[in-house]
C-alpha cells in the first residue's frame, strides 16, 4: 500500500453523491429493526470471514486505482502540454491544458475507483443477509432501462435510470423483484445532474398470471406527488381520470385506464401500501413510516408494479469508506434493518387482493 493515496485523499475530503441519489456517502441510516440474537450469531459466523476478504479486496482495488492514476495523470498532462504549447506555441496555454488534463483524469477515474468497492461490498453483504432472512438474492447486474420505466406511462423524458440495489425471489408462489431506483429527467443532451431533476423509488414488481384478454392497463397515481413528479406527469398525454366510486380513495388517487379492476377490496388494500411510505414532501428527507408520499401502482399484462417514493438521502445499505475496517458487529444489524424496511415494501405489495386483478 502506498504512503500517499490520491483516491483515499479525495475520498476523505470530498463528498460524491452517486448521481445525487441514494444517500450521502458514508452516512448510514439509524437502525429501525432489531435483528434476533440467533440470526445475528449465525450471520456473524458467516460474514466475518467474508468481510475480512472484502476488506483486503477493497484495499487492493484502491491501490490498483492509485497506481493507474499515477501513470495516467502525467500522461494526460503531457498530452495537454503538447497540444497547447506544441501546436499553438503558447507555453501558458500548454501549462493550462496540462493541468486541465490531469484534473480531468482525477475526476473521471477516482470517482469510479471509490464507488466500485462500495458496490461490491454492499452486494456481497446484502446477498448473504437477504438469502438468510428473506430467501431472496441480490441481482449483481440488474437491467432496468428507460424503456421499462416509459412502459409504465408515469413520467415524461426519463433520461437515466440508476439501480442502487435489486433483490429477486419468490414469495406466496409469485416471482417478486424489489429495486431501489433513481430516475433523472431531461433531454439526452442535458448531462448535468441536479437535485431537482431526479426522483427515487422503491419499485416492487409482482408477476401476475397472463390471460388471453388481459391486455389493458390500469394506472393509479397519488395526488400528493412531489412537484417534480407532477411536472413530469403534466408532460404526458393522458386520458381523463376515472372515478372509482370510493370518494375517500378518489380524493387520494387518480385512476386512468381500466378502472374495473379497482374493486372496494383493492382500494382498501392501498392502506397497507401507505403504511410503508417514508418519503417527505420534498423528496429529500425521511418521515415516520405511514406519513410519507403515497405509492403509485401500475397493473400491466402479467405484472403489478408498486412504486413508493424514496428519500434521495436515505442512507440505506451504506458501507463504511474503504479506509475504515468492515465491522460485523456494526454492519450486520444496520444492513439487516435496511432489509427489514425493504421487506416491508414487498409484503405490502403482496398483501393486495390479487384475485381482483385480472
Amino acid at each position: 500500500m502506498s504512503e500517499f493515496s490520491i483516491v483515499r485523499t479525495l475520498g476523505r475530503y470530498t463528498a460524491f453523491h452517486r448521481g445525487m441519489q441514494f444517500g450521502e456517502s458514508y452516512e448510514p441510516r439509524p437502525i429501525a429493526a432489531a435483528l434476533p440474537a440467533d440470526d445475528l450469531a449465525a450471520l456473524k459466523d458467516r460474514l466475518t470471514p467474508v468481510m475480512a476478504a472484502l476488506g483486503r479486496d477493497r484495499a487492493a482495488h484502491v491501490d490498483r486505482a492509485d497506481r493507474f492514476l499515477n501513470r495516467a495523470i502525467p500522461g494526460a498532462a503531457l498530452v495537454g502540454l503538447v497540444v497547447g504549447w506544441g501546436v499553438s506555441g503558447d507555453i501558458l496555454l500548454g501549462l493550462f491544458l496540462a493541468v486541465l488534463g490531469g484534473v480531468a483524469v482525477v475526476i473521471v477515474l477516482s470517482g469510479k475507483a471509490m464507488d466500485d468497492p462500495r458496490t461490491a461490498t454492499r452486494n456481497e453483504i446484502t446477498d448473504v443477509l437477504a438469502r438468510h432472512l428473506m430467501g431472496f438474492r441480490v441481482d449483481p447486474a440488474p437491467v432496468i432501462g428507460t424503456e421499462e420505466i416509459d412502459a409504465l406511462k408515469l413520467f415524461s423524458r426519463v433520461r437515466k435510470v440508476t439501480v442502487d440495489l435489486c433483490l429477486t425471489g419468490q414469495r406466496n408462489g409469485r416471482i417478486v423483484v424489489a429495486s431501489r431506483i433513481g430516475l433523472m429527467f431531461g433531454h439526452d443532451r442535458n448531462r448535468r445532474e441536479k437535485q431537482g431533476d431526479g426522483l427515487t423509488f422503491v419499485m416492487v414488481e409482482v408477476a401476475l398470471p397472463e390471460t388471453g384478454g388481459s391486455d389493458s392497463m390500469t394506472t393509479v397515481m397519488a395526488k400528493d406527488a412531489s412537484a417534480v413528479s407532477k411536472v413530469s406527469q403534466m408532460l404526458m398525454h393522458r386520458t381523463r381520470a376515472v372515478p372509482t366510486g370510493d370518494a375517500d380513495f378518489d380524493n387520494r388517487y387518480s385512476v386512468t385506464g381500466d378502472v374495473s379492476r379497482m374493486t372496494p377490496a383493492l382500494c382498501a388494500g392501498f392502506a397497507r401500501l401507505e403504511a410503508e411510505a417514508r418519503c417527505g414532501p420534498t423528496g429529500l428527507t425521511e418521515v415516520p413510516a405511514g406519513t410519507g408520499l403515497r405509492p403509485w401502482v401500475v397493473i400491466l399484462p402479467g405484472k403489478l408494479v408498486v412504486l413508493t417514493p424514496l428519500s434521495m438521502f436515505d442512507g440505506a445499505f451504506e458501507p463504511p469508506p474503504y479506509w475504515q475496517p468492515l465491522d460485523p458487529d456494526a454492519l450486520i444489524p444496520a444492513f439487516a434493518s435496511d432489509l427489514a424496511i425493504l421487506n416491508g415494501y414487498i409484503n405490502a405489495a403482496l398483501s393486495l387482493p390479487f384475485g381482483d386483478i385480472t
